[in-house]
């Protein structure tokens, strides 16, 4: 959502989903340390199979406001208020741009000026007060109507645990901006946003489904992306972020959550955001007609792998990638 991604690196964790207090479990393994490196890998998998996804965030926008012990509306950048990025032609405000309502919250973009400014728009945005480091990240949302808006659904770094903020990483489990021209309305992107600095292999493809564009990366569906709900998922582990629509597998790439100087990135925050205009969504201008415009939010979930936990749904969702 920052900028355009690039390609992503990775240690070899495919088994290692656990947590990193749950690693110590293990300790029994020490002995065994002799064995060739195939069986102890075959040995960590067999010990961690069973661990099922544990719910760790939630929120269904249950009651008649945006619940503020769980989200900011704003960037982390500027102490906290930076209200817009990039080119963008909106900038994010409170009053009326946060709806919630029957259990659905609404991310409301407006027009309030006609003056010539460069940015005559307003709309809503979400940030996790939650951070996260790897598991399974789930939204059900509706997809707005109209040329020139721009809704997102990602990962962003927070500070690590020196106080540091910087940027990459980035996880866009999607971006939808229908343009006019190259964009339409069935085509929706996913990617990760990687320093070109660290590990040539970072950003690797090693699945991309055969309706994945992977020069442009983005997903081309059968049918128009904001007739119906759809749930966006990402599977987020050590060395890999994967991609997923209503359940269908997009892309999977090779990913180390890492700075530009390979160093560990502080832990991910959630964002939603309903951006308008810009080079990109906005390249032949915005449909004001359109407005006001809602990106629609049924939930957000975040499960992790526990040792403690045997379910095989991430909040009963269907959806749920099963290991």
């Amino acid at each position: 959502m920052i900028t355009s991604s690039a390609p992503a690196q990775g240690v070899d964790l495919a088994c290692a989903k656990l947590p990193p207090n749950r690693r110590h479990a293990f300790s029994w393994l020490g002995p065994l340390l002799i064995l060739p490196v195939g069986l102890m890998a075959m040995l960590w998998c067999a010990a961690s199979a069973e661990a099922g996804w544990q719910m760790v965030f939630e929120d269904n926008f249950d009651g008649s406001s945006l619940d503020l012990s769980k989200w900011y509306t704003r960037f982390i950048y500027n102490q906290g208020t930076l209200d817009h990025l990039n080119d963008e032609q909106q900038r994010y405000r409170d009053g009326g741009h946060h709806v919630v309502q029957d259990g659905i919250l609404q991310l409301i973009a407006t027009k309030p000026y006609n003056d010539g400014r460069k940015a005559p728009y307003e709309s809503g945005m979400i940030r996790s007060k939650q951070t996260f480091r790897y598991g399974y990240f789930e939204a059900r949302v509706k997809l707005p109507k109209g040329k020139g808006l721009w809704p997102a659904f990602w990962l962003n770094s927070d500070f690590d645990e020196h106080g540091r903020l910087a940027w990459p990483p980035e996880i866009d489990i999607f971006e939808y901006a229908p343009n006019g021209a190259e964009e339409k309305p069935n085509m929706i992107h996913a990617n990760v946003a990687v320093a070109k600095t660290t590990r040539a292999e970072d950003g690797t493809v090693s699945y991309a489904d055969p309706e994945f564009n992977q020069r442009w990366n983005y997903y081309k569906a059968p049918f128009d992306l904001t007739d119906d709900w759809h749930t966006f998922g990402l599977l987020w582990t050590a060395d890999s972020a994967t991609m997923y629509l209503d359940g269908k597998k997009m892309l999977t790439k090779r990913y180390l959550w890492v700075y530009k100087d390979g160093s560990p990135a502080g832990p991910a925050h959630i964002l939603l955001n309903l951006a308008v205009g810009g080079k990109w969504a906005g390249k032949t201008g915005v449909d004001d007609s359109a407005l006001p415009a809602a990106l629609q939010v049924d939930y957000v979930r975040v499960c992790q792998q526990s040792q403690t936990s045997s379910d095989t749904l991430c909040g009963g969702s269907k959806f749920t990638p099963q290991q």
